[in-house]
């Protein structure tokens, strides 16, 4: 089957009344579910906002640890001053004027005294995650093995991230990757192979960024800190995508078909928040009217691109609108549907605030259709 839709054949007048009564059903659909989809959002919104988050940062001074700072957040710790009463350079600064989310840049754990002030004591006792960084140039220490042992037996996640990987010659770096690990005792699912700030010769971008927030991401989800981590990303695009490809794995299992004459409301619900999250990253105002409107015109306006595709394969494996769903063929193509579908409402949703809200239907439709499509072609290929 292929993965794009043919071009589509002039259609009679009565085809196209009845792709507007479509589009009008998924409207009705999707503004009937989301009402309560959006109450609902409220309050998870709240609850993940209210909580807080600190990210240590840790490495020697040749690391990299101000360039994956800088990279990430957009902050110079070079501007802030060492903790009073530390042996080491430590430093910890607030990402916003409440003091929720804390950054931590030190050298190592080992050598701090007792007596650092009240902020460093608290950063320090209440860790959310570890990013240790190494640089990649240099190999691993013995200081390193064992400063990284210390943080590891406080029980913290930690991601070690090898740095400045561009400076190895390319068909060394596989080899070294897999020493360096090995020498460090870390598993390969713990580590980032990156570059905050490669040559410009070598790449015009930081590589690796996108594995260190996917990683950072999982580990804060349980706890449900993942957005307050997002928002203060200072790459919101790429802050955006695990919380899609979240929400789009959510939605595969979610037991609905986000299509006319099926269940909307789980699927629904899921994209509300999906989209008032990205709102949060964007840290943009949105209404209900605004994420209502996202949803309805990329799902009722696709119908000549996946959505049509979606309905066409549901009902040759022998779906019909408005019964339950029990065959395994047609569970696993309502899952496609669903993820697909979500993972498009995201992706459109990021444009439209890039754009400052100015995208109309048609444009949400089209990076609506180009991301669907793509989580097809990934996920039939066994892709993330």
């Amino acid at each position: 089957m292929a993965d794009t839709p043919n071009e589509p054949e002039a259609d009679a007048p009565d085809a196209h009344d009845d792709e507007h009564a479509r589009g009008r059903d998924v409207r009705a659909l999707v503004r009937a579910h989301g009402l309560t989809a959006w109450e609902q959002s409220e309050v998870a919104l709240r609850e993940a906002l209210s909580q807080h988050l600190t990210v240590a940062f840790l490495g020697s001074a040749s690391s990299g640890k101000d360039s994956a700072i800088r990279t990430l957040f957009g902050i110079d710790f070079g501007d802030i001053s060492p903790i009073p009463g530390s042996t080491v350079r430590l430093r910890v600064a607030p990402l916003d004027p409440e003091g929720q989310v804390l950054l931590v840049n030190a050298p190592g754990f080992g050598d701090i005294r007792p007596e650092i002030d009240e902020l460093s004591r608290r950063a320090l006792d209440t860790l959310d995650i570890v990013v240790y960084v190494v640089n990649a140039e240099g190999g691993a220490t013995i200081d390193e093995k064992r400063d990284l042992d210390l943080v590891r037996s406080r029980g913290r996640p930690v991601l070690v991230c090898l740095n400045k990987i561009d400076l190895i010659r390319p068909h060394e770096r596989e080899s070294f990757v897999v020493a360096t690990l090995q020498q460090l005792g870390v598993d390969r699912k713990d580590a980032a192979v990156c570059a905050f700030d490669p040559l410009p010769q070598l790449s015009e971008e930081p590589i690796g960024i996108g594995d260190v927030i996917g990683w950072i991401h999982h580990q804060l989800h349980a706890a449900g800190k993942e957005l307050l981590f997002a928002k203060h990303l200072r790459n919101k695009a790429a802050a955006c995508e695990p919380i899609i490809q979240v929400a789009a794995r959510h939605a595969s299992v979610a037991g609905a078909i986000p299509i006319p004459g099926a269940d909307l409301a789980a699927v629904t619900a899921i994209q509300v928040k999906l989209i008032r999250d990205i709102a949060e990253v964007f840290a943009v105002p949105v209404d209900r009217e605004v994420a209502l409107f996202i949803i309805g015109e990329v799902l009722s306006g696709s119908m000549r691109g996946f959505m049509r595709w979606g309905i066409n394969a549901l009902k040759a494996a022998g779906w019909i609108p408005g019964t339950q769903i029990a065959e395994a063929a047609i569970l696993g193509l309502s899952a496609m549907v669903a993820g697909g579908t979500t993972f498009g409402v995201g992706k459109a949703a990021v444009r439209f605030f890039q754009s400052d809200r100015k995208l109309d239907g048609d444009a949400l439709r089209t990076v609506f259709d180009a991301a669907a499509w793509d989580y097809k072609r990934r996920r039939e290929s066994g892709g993330p």
